[in-house]
């Protein structure tokens, strides 16, 4: 995701003209930012990368020439949420709005229009790929066709697959728990209101957010967009100095104390009373849990739909619980990927079987707990790819060829089409012989 174009640059180059696709120019300062880029990311670099990358901008603009021709719509008000998004994340990276204006020598509206044709013409160029492989489809005759062509003793081997699930079962914040922070933090307020007490002071000894506690509530300067609607709405609003009314969100309830605003950026102080869970909480859902677990035993209901019910866990909800969906595409995960913890619960179980109900501590700062079951719904041992064991795979596989030839037939066919020149040392690159015959 970049939106600076040559100021990471270690030193200032002479920009030049490397290629031509119609009416369409790359600069040098274009490739030897990317390359910079990727050479980082690698961690290896050299003159074939930077002759890939200008071919990667040969195909874009061949992509973006194709569906200017085609009039392909362009989707305005994403366009302006990506330069919204862009803007957020560098200013973040780079210490605020006014830092990156100062690294960019230009105001964020300057920054925005300079950038806004290269995300239309990513966009554009996004929309005609997706035109271009939108017919592609493989059958079981496809699969079984690439397989049969791989020569057997060049056949991946995978390792141990297993097909693991989990539901999670967050413990819910009762009304009287809630009425209890509610009461909370209506005294803190009054005191500051009423009494003149210190926020800072307070935020430090009572708000549950001990990060921004630590500096007396303090949050730093935050842009639209980093904050929940509620918090922001308020906090957006306030002048120096004032306090909000309490405040709402998922995370319990605030007051937040403006300190600034500086463009489209505020600071603010602000303290959280989070509603507590009790032993009791606790208690009820684990009582839960064992209720769901005895109706999917007792075939009542399956473990799939029990989760995408129940669970309170994002990630894997979706997917009935099963662990690696987002990484694998499919329900079977390698167990060499799975967390320690992980594997040595699958270890422990049979294929078939439910774990025992284990409280645990989710990520991030707030250290809730939850109640949760693992399902071992089937394992696979280390093995050669199989037609039976690995179709999703393979099928997979084939796809991605199979898109891969009709690209590069598009490529070679439309490359035709255009004027194309290639300047410089980039003439000499091998692979970029085919773009430099074309004339």
């Amino acid at each position: 995701m970049s939106i600076i174009t040559t100021v990471s640059l270690k030193a200032q180059i002479v920009d030049e003209i490397v290629a031509v696709v119609a009416d369409k120019i790359i600069l040098r300062s274009e490739i030897e930012f990317a390359y910079e880029q990727a050479s980082r990311e690698l961690g290896r670099g050299g003159d074939s990368l930077r002759a890939i990358i200008l071919e990667q901008k040969l195909i874009e603009n061949l992509l973006v020439l194709k569906a200017q021709i085609d009039s392909l719509p362009v989707n305005e008000e994403r366009i302006d949420a990506e330069l919204e998004e862009r803007i957020r994340y560098f200013s973040q990276e780079y210490g605020g709005e006014k830092k990156l204006e100062e690294m960019y020598g230009k105001s964020i509206s300057e920054i925005k229009a300079s950038n806004r044709d290269k995300i239309k013409n990513n966009q554009l160029a996004q929309a005609m790929m997706a035109k271009v492989l939108k017919d592609v489809k493989v059958t079981p005759t496809d699969v079984k066709n690439f397989y049969n062509e791989i020569p057997e003793d060049s056949l991946p081997y995978y390792s141990a697959e297993v097909e693991l699930a989990q539901l999670v079962l967050e413990p819910k914040v009762s009304k009287e728990s809630k009425q209890i922070a509610y009461e909370k933090i209506v005294e803190l307020r009054r005191r500051i209101i009423e009494d003149g007490d210190k926020f800072s002071t307070l935020a430090l000894i009572y708000s549950d957010d001990r990060m921004s506690a630590a500096k007396g509530g303090d949050l730093g300067f935050f842009s639209r967009g980093m904050m929940v609607p509620e918090f922001e709405g308020a906090a957006f609003r306030l002048k120096p100095d004032s306090v909000s009314k309490i405040i709402e969100t998922k995370y319990g309830y605030h007051i937040i104390q403006g300190i600034q605003r500086r463009g489209e950026e505020a600071n603010a102080r602000h303290i959280l009373v989070m509603p507590k869970i009790y032993p009791s909480d606790i208690l009820l859902t684990k009582n839960l849990v064992d209720s769901l677990v005895n109706l999917i035993k007792l075939d009542s209901a399956s473990f799939e739909i029990v989760v995408k019910r129940y669970s309170t866990d994002e990630p894997t909800r979706g997917s009935g619980g099963f662990i690696g969906t987002m990484v694998t595409g499919n329900t079977r995960i390698p167990v060499d990927i799975l967390s320690k913890e992980l594997n040595i619960n699958v270890q422990e179980m049979k294929v078939g079987e439910i774990s025992e109900p284990e409280l645990f501590t989710l990520p991030g700062p707030d250290q809730k707990k939850a109640w949760r079951v693992f399902y071992l719904k089937s394992e696979v041992p280390p093995h050669r790819a199989n037609l039976r064991e690995d179709y999703q795979k393979l099928q997979a596989q084939t796809f991605e060829k199979k898109q891969r030839t009709v690209k590069e037939k598009w490529i070679e066919k439309t490359r035709k089409e255009f004027y194309i020149q290639i300047n410089g040392a980039y003439k000499s690159h091998s692979e970029l012989s085919k773009w430099i015959s074309n004339k």
